[in-house]
Protein backbone atom coordinates (compact mmCIF):
# COMPACT_ATOMS: atom_id res chain seq x y z
CA UNK A 1 0.00 0.00 0.00
CA UNK A 2 0.84 3.48 -0.85
CA UNK A 3 1.76 5.92 2.25
CA UNK A 4 2.35 8.62 0.35
CA UNK A 5 5.77 9.36 2.11
CA UNK A 6 7.92 10.26 -0.84
CA UNK A 7 10.71 9.20 0.60
CA UNK A 8 11.81 6.30 -2.31
CA UNK A 9 10.02 7.33 -5.66
CA UNK A 10 9.65 11.37 -5.59
CA UNK A 11 12.45 12.35 -3.62
CA UNK A 12 15.45 10.87 -5.51
CA UNK A 13 14.30 12.29 -8.53
CA UNK A 14 16.20 15.60 -7.32
CA UNK A 15 19.46 13.87 -7.30
CA UNK A 16 18.63 12.16 -10.32
CA UNK A 17 19.12 8.49 -8.04
CA UNK A 18 16.81 5.49 -9.25
CA UNK A 19 13.72 4.88 -7.49
CA UNK A 20 12.47 2.87 -5.37
CA UNK A 21 10.25 2.46 -2.51
CA UNK A 22 9.60 2.68 1.37
CA UNK A 23 7.06 -0.02 1.46
CA UNK A 24 8.21 -1.99 -1.51
CA UNK A 25 12.13 -2.31 -1.82
CA UNK A 26 11.97 -4.22 -4.80
CA UNK A 27 9.72 -1.28 -6.36
CA UNK A 28 12.16 -1.21 -9.47
CA UNK A 29 14.68 -3.70 -9.58
CA UNK A 30 11.95 -7.03 -9.21
CA UNK A 31 14.11 -8.41 -11.70
CA UNK A 32 17.25 -8.23 -9.59
CA UNK A 33 15.74 -8.45 -6.18
CA UNK A 34 13.47 -11.61 -6.95
CA UNK A 35 12.71 -13.57 -3.40
CA UNK A 36 13.55 -17.45 -4.23
CA UNK A 37 12.84 -20.52 -2.44
CA UNK A 38 15.45 -21.27 -0.25
CA UNK A 39 18.01 -24.58 -0.70
CA UNK A 40 17.85 -25.21 2.73
CA UNK A 41 15.39 -24.54 5.52
CA UNK A 42 16.60 -22.60 8.63
CA UNK A 43 15.40 -21.83 12.01
CA UNK A 44 15.67 -18.03 12.08
CA UNK A 45 15.70 -15.69 14.87
CA UNK A 46 14.72 -11.97 14.34
CA UNK A 47 14.74 -9.78 17.22
CA UNK A 48 13.12 -6.44 16.80
CA UNK A 49 10.07 -6.12 16.02
CA UNK A 50 10.57 -2.77 14.00
CA UNK A 51 9.98 -2.04 10.01
CA UNK A 52 13.74 -3.73 9.35
CA UNK A 53 12.87 -6.92 11.35
CA UNK A 54 9.49 -7.49 10.46
CA UNK A 55 10.78 -7.31 6.53
CA UNK A 56 13.25 -9.42 7.19
CA UNK A 57 10.76 -12.10 8.87
CA UNK A 58 8.94 -11.69 6.00
CA UNK A 59 10.88 -12.15 3.38
CA UNK A 60 13.03 -14.92 5.05
CA UNK A 61 9.22 -16.85 5.76
CA UNK A 62 8.55 -16.41 2.15
CA UNK A 63 11.63 -18.53 1.27
CA UNK A 64 10.35 -21.23 3.89
CA UNK A 65 12.44 -20.95 6.29
CA UNK A 66 10.68 -21.02 10.29
CA UNK A 67 10.83 -17.51 11.41
CA UNK A 68 10.68 -16.32 15.18
CA UNK A 69 10.04 -12.49 15.80
CA UNK A 70 11.27 -11.23 19.02
CA UNK A 71 10.17 -7.54 20.29
CA UNK A 72 10.74 -6.73 24.09
CA UNK A 73 8.03 -3.94 24.18
CA UNK A 74 4.16 -5.05 23.75
CA UNK A 75 3.87 -3.51 20.53
CA UNK A 76 5.52 -4.73 17.27
CA UNK A 77 5.87 -1.55 14.85
CA UNK A 78 9.30 0.03 16.33
CA UNK A 79 9.67 3.68 15.50
CA UNK A 80 7.11 4.07 12.64
CA UNK A 81 3.52 5.06 15.41
CA UNK A 82 6.12 7.54 16.36
CA UNK A 83 6.22 8.62 12.26
CA UNK A 84 2.56 8.48 12.16
CA UNK A 85 1.73 10.78 15.12
CA UNK A 86 2.10 14.35 13.56
CA UNK A 87 -0.91 15.43 11.64
CA UNK A 88 -0.79 14.28 8.14
CA UNK A 89 1.30 11.47 8.88
CA UNK A 90 -1.03 8.84 9.78
CA UNK A 91 -0.38 6.42 6.64
CA UNK A 92 2.51 5.28 8.52
CA UNK A 93 0.35 3.07 10.38
CA UNK A 94 -1.20 1.22 7.07
CA UNK A 95 2.46 -0.02 6.52
CA UNK A 96 2.67 -1.00 9.85
CA UNK A 97 -0.71 -2.88 9.42
CA UNK A 98 0.66 -4.40 6.75
CA UNK A 99 3.49 -5.71 8.27
CA UNK A 100 1.49 -6.81 11.21
CA UNK A 101 -0.50 -8.81 8.55
CA UNK A 102 2.51 -10.32 6.82
CA UNK A 103 3.71 -12.06 9.80
CA UNK A 104 -0.06 -13.71 10.59
CA UNK A 105 -0.40 -14.72 6.79
CA UNK A 106 3.31 -16.00 6.46
CA UNK A 107 2.94 -17.89 10.12
CA UNK A 108 5.73 -15.87 11.60
CA UNK A 109 6.15 -16.53 15.22
CA UNK A 110 5.98 -13.40 17.36
CA UNK A 111 6.68 -12.88 20.89
CA UNK A 112 6.34 -9.43 22.21
CA UNK A 113 7.64 -8.63 25.18
CA UNK A 114 10.78 -10.59 25.32
CA UNK A 115 13.93 -9.03 25.41
CA UNK A 116 16.48 -11.90 24.06
CA UNK A 117 19.51 -13.18 26.06
CA UNK A 118 22.51 -14.85 25.36
CA UNK A 119 21.47 -17.59 27.02
CA UNK A 120 18.03 -17.90 25.14
CA UNK A 121 19.44 -18.08 21.92
CA UNK A 122 21.43 -20.86 23.32
CA UNK A 123 18.18 -23.20 24.16
CA UNK A 124 16.83 -22.06 20.79
CA UNK A 125 19.86 -23.18 18.71
CA UNK A 126 18.89 -21.57 15.57
CA UNK A 127 20.89 -21.30 12.43
CA UNK A 128 21.08 -17.61 12.09
CA UNK A 129 19.89 -14.61 13.75
CA UNK A 130 18.96 -10.88 12.47
CA UNK A 131 19.73 -8.54 15.33
CA UNK A 132 17.15 -5.23 14.51
CA UNK A 133 17.14 -4.07 18.27
CA UNK A 134 16.55 -0.29 16.65
CA UNK A 135 17.84 3.12 18.12
CA UNK A 136 16.91 5.58 21.38
CA UNK A 137 17.05 9.12 21.64
CA UNK A 138 20.39 10.74 22.05
CA UNK A 139 21.10 12.47 25.09
CA UNK A 140 23.38 15.47 24.55
CA UNK A 141 25.05 16.74 27.01
CA UNK A 142 23.60 20.27 28.06
CA UNK A 143 23.52 21.68 31.72
CA UNK A 144 20.44 20.47 32.97
CA UNK A 145 19.33 17.68 30.75
CA UNK A 146 18.52 15.66 33.53
CA UNK A 147 15.62 18.43 34.75
CA UNK A 148 12.31 17.53 35.34
CA UNK A 149 10.47 19.59 32.96
CA UNK A 150 13.01 17.99 30.00
CA UNK A 151 11.14 15.03 27.86
CA UNK A 152 12.72 13.37 24.75
CA UNK A 153 10.28 13.97 21.97
CA UNK A 154 9.53 10.34 21.47
CA UNK A 155 7.76 10.15 24.46
CA UNK A 156 6.33 13.21 23.56
CA UNK A 157 4.96 11.77 20.19
CA UNK A 158 3.27 8.64 21.96
CA UNK A 159 1.79 10.28 24.29
CA UNK A 160 3.79 9.13 27.64
CA UNK A 161 4.24 12.43 28.57
CA UNK A 162 2.64 15.83 28.86
CA UNK A 163 3.64 18.88 28.19
CA UNK A 164 3.38 22.65 29.26
CA UNK A 165 1.99 25.79 27.14
CA UNK A 166 5.27 27.43 26.75
CA UNK A 167 7.36 24.32 24.92
CA UNK A 168 10.99 24.59 23.68
CA UNK A 169 12.08 21.90 21.29
CA UNK A 170 16.10 21.55 21.30
CA UNK A 171 16.97 19.99 18.03
CA UNK A 172 15.50 21.06 14.35
CA UNK A 173 15.51 17.96 12.36
CA UNK A 174 12.64 15.80 11.53
CA UNK A 175 11.57 14.47 14.49
CA UNK A 176 11.74 17.98 16.24
CA UNK A 177 9.81 19.84 13.72
CA UNK A 178 7.37 17.05 13.41
CA UNK A 179 7.36 16.97 17.40
CA UNK A 180 6.74 21.03 17.01
CA UNK A 181 3.87 20.69 14.36
CA UNK A 182 1.80 17.72 16.80
CA UNK A 183 2.09 20.04 19.54
CA UNK A 184 1.58 23.49 18.54
CA UNK A 185 -1.85 22.01 16.56
CA UNK A 186 -3.29 20.99 19.95
CA UNK A 187 -6.53 23.14 20.28
CA UNK A 188 -6.91 23.50 16.92
CA UNK A 189 -9.87 22.29 15.04
CA UNK A 190 -9.94 19.69 12.47
CA UNK A 191 -12.11 19.36 9.21
CA UNK A 192 -15.40 17.88 10.45
CA UNK A 193 -15.31 20.18 13.54
CA UNK A 194 -14.64 23.47 10.55
CA UNK A 195 -17.19 21.76 8.05
CA UNK A 196 -19.97 21.59 11.19
CA UNK A 197 -19.39 25.27 11.96
CA UNK A 198 -19.42 26.69 8.31
CA UNK A 199 -22.67 25.10 7.39
CA UNK A 200 -24.27 26.67 10.54
CA UNK A 201 -22.59 29.92 10.01
CA UNK A 202 -21.52 29.79 13.66
CA UNK A 203 -18.07 32.21 13.58
CA UNK A 204 -16.51 34.45 11.54
CA UNK A 205 -14.02 33.81 8.72
CA UNK A 206 -11.50 35.37 10.82
CA UNK A 207 -12.42 33.48 14.13
CA UNK A 208 -12.51 30.30 11.96
CA UNK A 209 -8.82 31.14 10.55
CA UNK A 210 -7.26 31.51 13.90
CA UNK A 211 -9.22 27.98 15.40
CA UNK A 212 -7.41 26.32 12.46
CA UNK A 213 -4.27 27.69 12.99
CA UNK A 214 -3.18 28.99 16.61
CA UNK A 215 -3.17 26.16 19.39
CA UNK A 216 -2.98 26.45 22.96
CA UNK A 217 0.49 25.83 22.69
CA UNK A 218 3.53 28.22 21.90
CA UNK A 219 6.60 26.36 20.83
CA UNK A 220 9.69 27.18 20.01
CA UNK A 221 12.60 25.33 17.86
CA UNK A 222 16.22 25.61 18.80
CA UNK A 223 18.34 24.39 16.20
CA UNK A 224 22.39 24.71 15.79
CA UNK A 225 22.94 24.19 12.58
CA UNK A 226 22.02 27.48 9.45
CA UNK A 227 18.99 24.98 8.08
CA UNK A 228 16.20 23.96 9.26
CA UNK A 229 15.17 19.82 8.43
CA UNK A 230 17.92 18.66 6.82
CA UNK A 231 17.03 15.14 6.90
CA UNK A 232 13.80 15.86 5.57
CA UNK A 233 13.13 14.89 1.64
CA UNK A 234 12.74 18.24 -0.19
CA UNK A 235 9.60 16.84 -1.76
CA UNK A 236 8.04 16.96 1.88
CA UNK A 237 10.14 19.78 3.46
CA UNK A 238 8.73 22.80 1.93
CA UNK A 239 5.31 21.41 3.64
CA UNK A 240 6.58 21.18 7.03
CA UNK A 241 8.31 24.62 7.04
CA UNK A 242 4.74 25.57 5.89
CA UNK A 243 2.98 24.13 8.75
CA UNK A 244 5.56 25.53 10.79
CA UNK A 245 4.92 29.03 9.67
CA UNK A 246 1.03 28.76 9.59
CA UNK A 247 0.87 27.52 13.02
CA UNK A 248 2.90 30.46 14.49
CA UNK A 249 6.02 28.28 15.24
CA UNK A 250 9.10 29.76 16.17
CA UNK A 251 12.23 28.75 14.69
CA UNK A 252 15.51 29.13 15.66
CA UNK A 253 18.16 28.42 13.79
CA UNK A 254 22.31 29.57 14.55
CA UNK A 255 21.22 28.66 17.82
CA UNK A 256 23.06 26.15 20.64
CA UNK A 257 21.28 25.47 23.47
CA UNK A 258 23.82 26.28 26.60
CA UNK A 259 21.91 25.13 29.61
CA UNK A 260 18.30 24.22 30.37
CA UNK A 261 16.87 26.05 33.49
CA UNK A 262 13.39 25.69 35.68
CA UNK A 263 11.87 28.08 33.56
CA UNK A 264 13.29 28.04 30.03
CA UNK A 265 16.91 27.12 28.22
CA UNK A 266 19.70 29.24 28.24
CA UNK A 267 21.07 29.92 24.51
CA UNK A 268 23.91 31.34 22.17
CA UNK A 269 23.33 32.99 19.50
CA UNK A 270 26.14 34.41 17.15
CA UNK A 271 28.15 34.62 20.65
CA UNK A 272 25.35 36.31 22.21
CA UNK A 273 23.55 34.87 25.28
CA UNK A 274 19.65 34.86 24.97
CA UNK A 275 17.38 32.83 27.15
CA UNK A 276 14.11 31.18 25.78
CA UNK A 277 11.20 31.10 28.39
CA UNK A 278 9.68 28.02 28.05
CA UNK A 279 7.83 25.52 30.71
CA UNK A 280 8.60 22.18 28.84
CA UNK A 281 12.09 21.48 27.08
CA UNK A 282 11.74 18.65 24.59
CA UNK A 283 15.19 16.95 23.55
CA UNK A 284 14.93 16.08 19.65
CA UNK A 285 18.55 16.13 18.84
CA UNK A 286 18.48 12.79 16.68
CA UNK A 287 19.35 9.00 18.20
CA UNK A 288 21.97 6.66 18.62
CA UNK A 289 21.75 2.61 17.78
CA UNK A 290 21.34 -0.13 20.19
CA UNK A 291 23.40 -2.86 19.46
CA UNK A 292 24.92 -4.38 22.42
CA UNK A 293 23.24 -7.76 21.87
CA UNK A 294 24.32 -8.08 18.39
CA UNK A 295 28.13 -7.73 20.04
CA UNK A 296 27.20 -10.93 22.28
CA UNK A 297 26.00 -12.88 19.50
CA UNK A 298 28.36 -12.68 17.12
CA UNK A 299 30.13 -16.02 16.17
CA UNK A 300 27.61 -17.57 18.79
CA UNK A 301 25.68 -19.17 15.89
CA UNK A 302 26.58 -19.32 11.91
CA UNK A 303 24.91 -16.43 11.09
CA UNK A 304 24.45 -12.81 12.76
CA UNK A 305 23.42 -10.20 10.86
CA UNK A 306 22.63 -6.69 12.00
CA UNK A 307 20.71 -4.23 10.14
CA UNK A 308 18.48 -1.21 10.45
CA UNK A 309 19.05 1.59 12.94
CA UNK A 310 20.58 -1.11 15.53
CA UNK A 311 23.62 -0.80 12.76
CA UNK A 312 22.97 2.85 11.94
CA UNK A 313 20.30 5.03 12.63
CA UNK A 314 18.62 6.49 9.12
CA UNK A 315 15.16 6.71 7.65
CA UNK A 316 13.19 3.52 7.41
CA UNK A 317 13.48 3.16 3.60
CA UNK A 318 16.91 2.29 4.63
CA UNK A 319 15.66 -0.12 7.12
CA UNK A 320 13.36 -2.25 4.77
CA UNK A 321 15.75 -2.43 2.16
CA UNK A 322 18.34 -3.84 4.52
CA UNK A 323 15.27 -6.18 5.94
CA UNK A 324 14.65 -7.41 2.12
CA UNK A 325 18.56 -7.77 1.60
CA UNK A 326 18.71 -9.88 4.57
CA UNK A 327 15.89 -11.61 3.96
CA UNK A 328 17.01 -12.92 0.52
CA UNK A 329 20.57 -13.77 2.17
CA UNK A 330 20.08 -15.63 5.23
Amino acid sequence: YCIACNQGCFDPLFDRKPQTCLVNARAGAEGKLTIEPAARKKKVMVIGGGPAGMEAARVAALRGHEVCLYEKTEKLGGQLPLAAAPPGRSEFLTFLSYLENQMKNLNVSVRTRTEVTPEQVDLEKPDAIVVATGAEPLIPEIKGVDRPNVVMAWDVLCGKVDTGKEVVIIGGGAVGLGTAIFLARKGTIDGDTLRFIMVNQAESVETLNSLLFRGVKKVTVVEILNKLGQDLGRSTRWTILQDLWRLSVKTMTHTRAKEITAGGVIVDRGGKEDFIPGDTVVIAMGSKAVNALYEKLKGRVPEVYLIGDAKTPRKALEAVAEGLAVGRMV
